[in-house]
């Protein structure tokens, strides 16, 4: 019998049966691979068969090393559907494909892994999906193989619900899911040998290459009247986040700064803090007095971000929410405004799961310092590490395909993007160049743009696209380096290292070699000049 390998599971969590299938669901590519390669032992005695259109996301997973094991001992038997989608239908191309594995004498007692998208699914409508089903039970009785179907896309919450109600059909049903920096595994139901699991869930940590699962996570939310604290009408509040000489109500009280009001915390229980941000503010800091308050003081505390005249990014008002805050006012409000937006949270709890640490947290935003031009092979892998990591973070994304105008050499469109913000990224292939831009809003695009581009985008490009959905983007960047793989493209990190000039550099300056004593750097006293009064003879 096959067993994820997930410590930290229950026993009965853990368990493959023979003649079983199951579905497991997520919206990312490599979070519903990762999931289904801990099913491989390192020790494995049994044949795997793949089929998938990406089929090299399996090898090229940190959690790859007992499948390419395994591969290497011929147990391995991979097959890409890609190219046929394009012939067949959906569910004409599924049949054929399981009656091509049948045909194999290695296919008894087998593991195998199907991998499909939600935009391949889309083509169909919902009784066809579950004929489709039905293909697998099917197939599962006839080769008496364990069979895991992976599906992931952006739309994948649509076909969790369908898969519930074909409980019939399947042994189980998992979903897994990045709730900004935090892995979590829901079991919708899963047979045993001894019964079964329904609606648990567990919290996933990725440590040495394998998934390792937390405690099971309660449940239960506790009423709003279950509990009585004194002080859940108190708020407390930095002075400068609201303007000098308000009046406020009997339960507000006035801290002198965001230290002042940290130290408040530890004897503090449903109470609202009001933090302010200013241009001063050390946000890495402020992110991390939050989470110990909040993992001090329970899920009772109010956490508020007051914006007073500081930046808050994008990325860092994920952050801030990651990492327990209940409410970020992005600018600064009017006092009337600040009451009535306080009030509307009080007398609730923080619902979202706490990460296990900050630090978990910010590794995420370590692998976004890369930025500006990169040879295009290279910036399609980062683009898919950035945008990773955005996902962790909850962070947004959005790739920009710009296509040049004819007869336009891409190096001058290049020399005048100026990008100075680290994640965002530029390439070109052929007659397009890819813009990346870490951590903007779809809605963004534009103004971030003009901000890195001094002329008309329209006197270069005949047309600009879009790509803000990350299971999009990172299927992107595997098309085009599978397309380009073989194919030579221009390289002008050479050509571009002049376009730096503008930029500090420090080296110039603190220059011991100078020759202070050269005539230019030689300061000439002379005395002062003499007046002479010059008359005008008529």
């Amino acid at each position: 019998m096959h067993q994820l390998n997930i410590s930290g599971l229950a026993p009965f969590a853990q368990e493959l049966k023979v003649t079983s299938s199951y579905a497991v669901l997520a919206p990312q590519d490599n979070i519903v691979i990762e999931f289904a390669l801990q099913s491989v032992n390192e020790s494995c005695a049994c044949n795997i068969f793949i089929a998938s259109a990406q089929i090299e996301s399996f090898f090229e997973l940190p959690s790859s090393t007992n499948l390419i094991t395994a591969y290497e001992n011929n147990q391995v038997h991979s097959f890409s559907f890609s190219a046929q989608n394009k012939d067949f239908g959906i569910k004409e191309l599924v049949k054929k494909m399981l009656s091509e594995l049948s045909i194999y004498s290695e296919i008894t007692e087998s593991l195998v892994f199907i991998h499909l998208s939600t935009m391949q699914l889309e083509s169909i409508k919902e009784p066809e999906v579950e004929q489709l089903m039905e293909y697998f039970t099917k197939f599962t009785k006839r080769t008496n193989a364990t069979l895991l179907l992976l599906v992931s896309g952006p739309e994948v919450v649509k076909y969790r619900f369908l898969i519930r109600r074909l409980n019939k059909l399947f042994d189980g049903s998992v979903f897994i899911d990045n709730d900004a920096a935090i892995r979590t595994i829901d079991y919708d139901y899963w047979r045993h040998s001894t019964g079964i699991l329904a609606n648990e869930q567990y919290q996933l940590v990725f440590k040495h290459n394998k998934l390792i699962a937390k405690q099971a996570i309660g449940n239960e939310v506790e009423k709003p009247g279950s509990k009585n604290f004194f002080d859940e009408d108190d708020v407390w509040l930095v002075q400068n986040a609201v303007p000098e000489g308000t009046k406020l109500p009997a339960h507000y009280r006035i801290v002198g700064d965001n230290k002042d009001l940290y130290k408040k915390g530890p004897r503090i229980e449903a109470a609202t803090l009001v933090f302010s941000v200013t241009r001063y503010t050390d946000l890495k800091q402020l992110a991390t007095h939050c989470f110990e308050l909040r993992k001090h003081c329970g899920r009772w505390l109010k956490l508020v971000i007051q914006n007073v005249d500081g930046i808050i990014r994008h990325q860092d008002e994920c952050l801030f929410l990651t990492l327990g805050v209940n409410l970020i006012l992005y600018s600064f409000s009017e006092p009337s405004r600040l009451l009535s937006q306080i009030q509307s949270i009080q007398g609730f709890q923080f619902s979202r799961p706490l990460p296990p640490s900050v630090e978990h947290v910010l590794q995420y935003t370590e692998n976004t310092f890369s930025k500006g031009y990169l040879p295009f092979i290279e910036f399609t892998r980062q683009v898919e590490i950035h945008s990773n990591s955005a996902v962790n973070l909850g962070v947004s994304g959005v790739l920009v395909k710009l296509e040049l105008l004819p007869r336009i050499d891409p190096i001058h469109p290049l020399h005048l993007f100026h990008i100075k913000r680290e994640g965002d990224l530029l390439s070109v292939a052929e007659n397009t160049i890819y813009l990346y831009l870490h951590a903007c809003r779809e809605n963004d695009v534009d103004n971030a743009i003009k901000h890195l581009f001094k002329l008309e985008i329209s006197d270069f490009f005949v047309q600009q696209n879009l790509m803000s959905e990350h299971f999009y983007i990172q299927q992107e960047c595997k098309q085009l380096r599978r397309f380009y793989k073989d194919k030579s493209v221009i390289d002008y990190s050479e050509q571009l290292t002049e376009n730096n000039s503008y930029e500090f550099a420090p080296s110039f300056i603190n220059n011991s070699a100078i020759d202070i004593d050269s005539p230019e750097l030689v300061i000439t006293e002379r005395a002062d000049a003499t007046p002479i009064v010059m008359k005008l003879r008529i």
